[in-house]
Parts: structure tokens; sequence; C-alpha cells
């Protein structure tokens, strides 16, 4: 069950663009916007917020041809990553910010030893910075080949080393810190389509999260097989505020009283484009209590998909993990993505009971989810599995939250 709990790194490389067995009936969409809050109550007791616009058109998240031709031709580089983060690597500061070309280790070392692995990465590394600097509108100079021999980022996340955890290299590159608006505003005019910035949406609440002094931006490029996914996402983290865990808004962490789809998805049948994701780590076993929309229970069919609610992949235990699917509204008010969550004795008798009515906005009443889980083990992998190939979580805060938490642990 523990594998399963925060599904996030094993969902890394794909992309919402798989349609399901009514596909007939869905349009595809390369881009896809998401919104993701981490109660981490065990580990920092911290909440993690972030926004990611992702696509796999090289056209909405702007990289040049001969850079992405480079990369494609270089079948040791598994990722890219830029990050105002800081301390993205010992001997890094935290008035530096960094650009990553990560390696597999295995694949760079050969026959040879460490030194092989740290030139090698390093002479690929100098093949494509100069492009990336010109992207970016950065100067950055080479500081160190890393070699990251934990892996804790990985037991935690269920990555397979792409961003840190053993098994990765890092060709690493700095520069003085910028500030998160100013990287945005920048990057976004250069980067993004002029569709996704007039588009609103996430994209308005990730310009948002920009204000914040403390929220730092990150860019990737992940390479998955013979395509490549583009992340743009913009993260923010508060320490110290996870002790109650009892009553959660999710908008409320970005200070909004609404959220809204983006306009490139108006006049397309993509209800599964935008998410919000929700995950608590709890100190203690817990489990969702109440919510205050529709629970979706199978999201095999266009019918169940097109209601606005909740999905839970992880309704209780160690990890509670839940997303929230827009289905054919355009709108989300705060109220309706209010979410309870209990203490769990781990024992006791858990069942999915389906909801057809949705709670009325205004109204002050939860729908009753007493007793959500326990089911046939092959019905939870067909129906988890379902989810990971129709959401895809950005990669590039991974690196300023797994940080923070192998400082901790």
């Amino acid at each position: 069950m523990k594998r399963k709990l925060l599904s996030l790194g094993t969902i890394f490389g794909i992309i919402l663009i798989i349609p399901f067995a009514s596909g007939q009936m869905f349009e595809k969409a390369t881009f896809q916007e998401s919104a993701l809050v981490i109660y981490d109550q065990q580990y920092s007791n911290s909440v993690v917020m972030s926004v990611g616009l992702e696509t796999t058109d090289n056209q909405e998240i702007k990289f040049t041809d001969e850079l992405i031709q480079k990369i494609n031709d270089n079948d040791k580089i598994r990722a890219v990553v830029f990050t105002n983060a800081g301390e993205c690597v010992i001997g890094v500061t935290s008035e530096q910010q960094c650009i990553m070309i990560n390696f597999d280790y295995q694949q760079l070392k050969g026959d040879g030893g460490i030194r092989m692995v740290q030139d090698s990465a390093r002479e690929m590394g100098n093949e494509i910075i100069t492009d990336l600097n010109e992207i970016l509108g950065v100067e950055s100079e080479f500081h160190s080949t890393f070699i990251h021999t934990v892996d804790d980022a990985n037991l935690l996340l269920e990555t397979s080393g792409v961003i840190s955890g053993r098994g990765a290299v890092s060709a690493t590159y700095t520069m003085p810190k910028q500030s998160t608006d100013f990287l945005f505003t920048g990057l976004s005019g250069t980067m993004l389509s002029k569709e996704i910035r007039d588009g609103e949406g996430f994209y308005n609440v990730s310009k948002k999260l920009t204000k914040d002094g403390e929220s730092i931006i990150s860019i990737s490029i992940i390479k998955t097989g013979d395509s490549n996914l583009f992340i743009f996402k913009v993260t923010k983290e508060i320490k110290d505020i996870a002790d109650d865990i009892s009553r959660i808004n999710i908008l409320e962490n970005f200070g909004i009283d609404e959220i809204s789809r983006s306009n490139v998805f108006d006049e397309k049948n993509v209800p599964l484009n935008s998410v919000i994701h929700l995950v608590v780590i709890p100190n203690e076993s817990s489990k969702i209590d109440t919510i205050s929309t529709h629970a979706i229970t199978d999201l095999t069919t266009l019918e169940n998909i097109s209601k606005k609610g909740w999905f839970f992949s992880s309704p209780a235990g160690n990890t509670i993990d839940a997303k929230f699917l827009f289905g054919q509204d355009k709108v989300i008010q705060k109220d309706e993505l209010r979410v309870e969550i209990g203490p769990w004795d781990g024992e006791s008798e858990l069942s999915f009971y389906s909801v057809e009515d949705i709670i009325q906005e205004g109204t002050n009443d939860y729908q009753s989810i007493e007793d959500f889980g326990k089911k046939d083990s092959t019905e939870d992998e067909s129906q988890y599995a379902v989810l990971v190939i129709i959401i895809a979580i950005g990669i590039g805060a991974a690196i300023f939250y797994l940080k923070g938490y192998k400082q901790k642990r």
C-alpha cells in the first residue's frame, strides 16, 4: 500500500493525451494545468503549494528545435531543470540559482570510474549549456558534477532518479539568484505561448504565487521515450503551519476564492486537463471524513468524469491522496474544495459510496465519506492505473521540495 501512497514519481513522465474506452468522445490536448497542495505533518510541518503548466508540445512551452534535437540525440540525458530554489546541490548557496543537466550514473560510468562520470557529464553538459543560457536569458557557469548517492527522495516520492536520488548525476551550472516574479515575467513572456498567457486559468494563479518572496520557479524538460514533457512551475512552501489538518480548503492556500480552467480548453471536451491535487502526510494514520462535492468512484466512463468532484487514490492511511476534476464546469468556488480529515484506527472496514447529487453552492452541509477504502486489490489497481495515465505531475518543484526532506529526515 505504501508504494502507492505518493504516486508523484511514477507519473512524472506521463502526459494526459491517452483516451479512455470512450475515447472517441474526447479531444486530445497536449496542454495541462495542475495545482498541487501538500500538507506535510510528518517530516517538515510545512504546506507546499505549486501550480504547474505542462505540455508535450514545444510550441506551447518554447525551446528551440536545435536544443531539443541535441537533447534527444543524446540518449544519456534524462532531464534538464532550471530553478531559482537555491542550494540545488551541495556547494551551491542560497543566493544562487541552477541549471541541472541530469544523466544516469550507470550509463556514464561504463567501464570507467567516478572520474569518467564527472568528465563525461561536464563535457555533455557543455554541449547544450550555451543554448540553455540563451533561451533562459542567463549567464550560467559550470559549478560541479554532482553524483546523487542518497535515495531518500526516491523512497519518498517513488521517483526513478530523474531529478535526484541514487542513480542520478547532475552537471550543475550556477548564476546569481533572481527573484521569482522577475523570472516569471521574463520567461513566461518568451517561453509560454500567447494562448496560454491569454487563457488565464491556472496561469493567473501561478502569476499571483510569484508575488510571494518565498516562491520559487522551475522549468524542466523531461525525456519520456520518443517525446519530451515540458514543465513550467511555481512553488511556495510555508513552514510550521501543518499542525491542523482537520479542515482543509485548497484555495485558501493560494489566497483566492475561486479557480478557473484555462480558456485554452473552451469549446473542447477535455475534462481531465485541469486537475487540483491534494496530498496529506499526517503524523498519525488518518482518513477522509467529509467532502463538499461529488465523489468520483470510477474514471472509466465519460458520464462519471463529466461531473466535478474528488477521486481518491488513497483516502486513508499514512498518506491521503486526492484529485479534484472540473468535469464540465469552468469555475470552482473555494467552498467546493473543502475537505475534512480525522483519525483512523487502520482496522475499520472502509467502503466507497457513490454520490450522485452535488452540494449546492452556498450551503454549509458536507457529504459524508464514513468508511472509504478496503476493496479488492485488483479493482484498486485498475482504477489507480487509469489515474496514473490521465494525470501528469510536474517534476520541476520536486528539487525544492525534496531538498527540504533530505535536510530534515
